[in-house]
C-alpha cells in the first residue's frame, strides 16, 4: 500500500524552483517567476551585499516575496531597515512566537543570532510575529504588497510543523490573492512587564531539578 505524501511533499511536488546564486544586474530582465523565496543561511546579513540589492530590485516588481530565518533579515534591509546582533541569540526547537494578526503565539525551530529592529521599518511595512520570550522581531510584511518573511523555521524537518501554513499563503498570494491584514503594535509585548514588581510561585514541591522528585509532574 502507497503512503500518503506529507502536505510539505506535496507543496514541493508542485512547486518549481530557479536558482540564482549570485545574479548579475545583466542577467535579471531575463528572469521570470511566479514567486520568491528567500531562503535561510548563516552569518551577520549586512555583508549580503549583491543579494540585498537583488532583493531591492525584486521588490520593485510587486512579485510575491516569502523569506525565512536569514531571508527575514535579508528582506528587512532590502526595504530600508537595519539588523542588530542579539546577546545570545535564539536557538532551539521551542522558541515561541505571537502572531501580531491573531495574538495566537506558535511554537518554532529556530537558529539565529542576528534580529531585525522592527522599529526601523520603513512606512508600509509592519512586524508579522514577536518572540513572547525576548520580545525580539520574528517576522516582517508589507501591508499592501505580497511581501512577507519570518525569522523561525516553518519548514522545520526536525521541529514543528506548527506554521506550515505560511507556505499555503505565499501559494495564494502567487496565485494573485490580496494582502488582508490587521496587525496588533509589538509594543504591547514588549511593555507587558514594567508594571511587574512581585510574583508569586505556587507549587506542591521543590522549584529546583535536584528536588523534582517532590514535584507533581501532573499540575494537579
Amino acid at each position: 500500500m502507497r503512503s500518503t505524501p506529507s502536505p510539505r511533499r506535496r507543496r514541493r511536488d508542485r512547486a518549481r524552483a530557479v536558482r540564482e546564486t549570485r545574479p548579475s544586474l545583466r542577467h535579471r530582465a531575463n528572469l521570470k517567476w511566479d514567486g520568491l523565496f528567500c531562503s535561510n543561511g548563516p552569518g551577520d546579513p549586512s555583508q549580503c551585499k549583491e543579494t540585498i540589492k537583488s532583493l531591492q530590485w525584486a521588490i520593485s516588481k510587486d512579485i510575491p516575496i516569502f523569506g525565512i530565518c536569514l531571508g527575514n533579515q535579508l528582506l528587512a534591509l532590502a526595504a530600508g531597515a537595519k539588523t542588530y546582533k542579539m546577546k545570545y541569540g535564539n536557538r532551539g526547537m521551542n522558541q515561541p512566537c505571537v502572531d501580531l494578526r491573531t495574538t495566537r503565539c506558535y511554537i518554532t525551530s529556530q537558529n539565529h543570532g542576528y534580529a531585525v529592529d522592527d522599529q526601523s521599518l520603513p512606512e508600509g511595512w509592519k512586524a508579522l510575529f514577536v518572540n513572547a520570550n525576548d520580545r525580539s522581531n520574528e517576522g516582517i510584511i508589507h501591508v499592501s504588497k505580497p511581501f512577507f518573511s519570518v525569522q523561525f523555521h516553518p519548514e522545520a524537518a526536525g521541529g514543528p510543523f506548527d506554521t506550515a501554513f505560511l507556505f499555503e499563503a505565499f501559494v495564494r498570494h502567487v496565485r494573485g490573492a490580496a494582502p488582508q491584514l490587521t496587525l496588533l503594535d509589538p509594543a504591547i509585548y514588549r511593555n507587558d512587564r514594567a508594571s511587574l514588581k512581585r510574583v508569586l510561585l505556587v507549587g506542591s514541591g521543590g522549584l529546583s531539578i535536584g528536588q523534582a522528585g517532590e514535584f507533581d509532574y501532573s499540575g494537579l
